[in-house]
């Protein structure tokens, strides 16, 4: 049964005061606009207690290679390689194989320098002010998912896809014997090329004692546990951990796979993990134990042993988060974006469809206005950044109105979104048009239905007529609306699900972009 705790009164002090380098990895796929909030968090608890840190992000830096001259030159080659292999076989090929030798003949077509130019090009368009212009946009992601196609080729049956974030190669994310598989297949796996190509030069070089990997998403899990398992095979000496969202959903099924905790990685850390992590490395110098070590899995005589303390981040105590070493202007968009996260877990935290808040032992915790808009103006000054993404699972009503009338009082001069729920006590005109006025430019709503019964049902607590009063309003204030919803709810009708078409159709002028989904359930 776990428990939440204090730790201070919990487990001893450090007593060594020895200090352990660490260097944190942020895996593909995810979207390379702005860095992910995980590593700088992580860092910034760590740097304060005098740990060294060095933080990569992997992601932007795999795409970065994958639409390279050299990267594609080095997969035609492959490609070429893997053709003549086929054709040295004659006619016994398998269909699995016809079909290969069919995808690398179409692939190899292409003039690979031409794509190779293509792609610096769709580069430089995403990093410049051209990124505002739709036509020149929607050419440039084109050409990234002819690159991803090309690539893919190289690692047939994959299928490699760019935005969205939906590359498959053939095995199901989880932790089964079927991903350890995975983790090792030369063929399919692009991570391992990806690893050895950005990961192992860079682990040899600075010479970590421990390798931390956050995986956020399930789209994630593949290549951090790939990265694990060959650090792991390269660097015995080196602790290597994982944590992230995904990992904390997972731990029932972790706990039954010793075989994760043998060959890919040495722990897991569970829910928040800044403090968490500062306190493992207490533990590898021998200051703390490990029994006592809170939101920690690992192997013990053979067997997977779950901490039962629950440790959870007072927000307001925390650090603010550090971004040095992150490489700020490499990411495709024209202007740096930074993260930035006032609260944890969701305040309304009801939907019924939701299991974002497993990622938290308790739910929803929060900053003060006035502290948030303070460590805002404190990033936009070190980094000389003035676009925010404000990363919470929904912005409080509260808060909403608050730090938009302290952006505003205080003339911090950002531009910013987040996402938020449809409220009751957001009504107000006036609410809108100081939000407009503090710099919100973009607002990311959860609608799911525009049907009330299914709203309801999913305990959304909703009225059509609240919908359609915060879109009006947020409009007319000049704030772009991002509207999300999703088909096949459990017990919805088809004419209810008609019904949230036609509210689209009929509020599109105040709806300007739209994210339509199937309900899955995944358990």
């Amino acid at each position: 049964m776990s428990s939440l705790i204090h730790i201070d009164n919990a487990a001893p002090k450090a007593k060594s005061g020895r200090k352990l380098k660490t260097m944190l990895l942020f895996p593909p796929e995810w979207v390379p606009t702005a860095p992910y909030l995980a590593l700088p968090s992580l860092t910034a608890v760590l740097r304060d207690n005098g740990h060294e840190v060095v933080q990569r992000d992997i992601n932007i830096e795999m795409y970065e290679l994958f639409f390279s001259d050299m990267f594609l030159i080095w997969v035609n080659a492959r490609m070429i390689q893997q053709l003549k292999a086929l054709e040295a076989k004659g006619a016994g090929l398998s269909d699995k194989e016809i079909d290969q030798k069919a995808c690398l003949e179409e692939a190899l077509a292409f003039d690979v320098m031409e794509l190779a130019a293509n792609a610096e090009e769709a580069k430089r368009i995403n990093r410049s002010d051209d990124f505002y212009e739709a036509d020149k946009l929607e050419w440039a992601l084109n050409v990234f998912r002819d690159v991803m196609r090309y690539i893919s080729a190289a690692y047939f049956p994959a299928s490699l896809v760019y935005y969205p974030m939906e590359s498959n190669l053939g095995y199901r994310p989880g932790v089964s014997k079927e991903v350890l598989e995975c983790l090792d297949d030369e063929q399919v796996n692009v991570y391992r090329d990806v690893c050895r190509q950005l990961v192992l030069s860079s682990v040899a070089k600075e010479r970590p004692d421990v390798v931390g990997v956050s995986i956020g998403t399930k789209m994630q899990m593949i290549a951090g546990f790939t990265f694990c398992k060959m650090i792991k095979e390269a660097f015995p000496d080196i602790h290597v951990t994982v944590g992230g969202n995904v990992i904390t959903r997972l731990q029932e099924d972790l706990a039954k796979q010793e075989p994760f905790f043998s060959s890919v990685f040495d722990s897991a850390i569970m829910y928040e993990g800044e403090h968490a992590l500062l306190w493992l490395l207490e533990a590898l110098v021998g200051d703390r134990t490990w029994q006592s070590l809170p939101n920690l899995m690992y192997r013990e005589h053979g067997h997977v042993r779950i901490n039962s303390e629950i440790y959870t981040e007072k927000t307001t105590a925390l650090p603010l988060p550090d971004f040095q070493g992150l490489p700020l202007d490499s990411y495709f968009v024209p202007t740096r974006i930074l993260p930035y996260l006032a609260t944890r877990g969701c305040y309304w935290g009801r939907c019924t469809f939701c299991d974002h808040g497993q990622g938290y032992f308790d739910q929803y915790r929060g900053k003060p206005a006035q502290d948030v808009v303070r460590e805002v103006k404190a990033l936009k000054d070190i980094y000389q950044a003035d676009h925010f993404l404000f990363a919470d699972e929904s912005y409080p009503p509260a808060l909403f109105k608050k730090v938009s009338q302290l952006l505003v009082e205080e003339q911090v001069g950002i531009k910013w979104t987040t996402l938020i729920r449809f409220e009751e006590t957001l009504q107000d005109p006036e609410t809108w048009r100081l939000a407009a006025e503090s710099g919100c430019k973009t607002l990311y709503y959860g609608m799911e239905s525009a049907n009330e019964r299914v709203l309801e049902l999913m305990d959304k607590h909703a009225r059509k007529s609240v919908i359609e009063n915060n879109l009006r309003e947020a409009a007319k204030a000049g704030i772009w609306n991002h509207v999300m919803a999703f088909y096949g709810f459990p017990g919805e009708t088809r004419e209810e699900a008609e019904e949230t078409r036609q509210f689209l159709l009929d509020n599109s002028t105040d709806i300007h972009s739209v994210e339509l989904f199937y309900f899955v359930a995944y358990r």
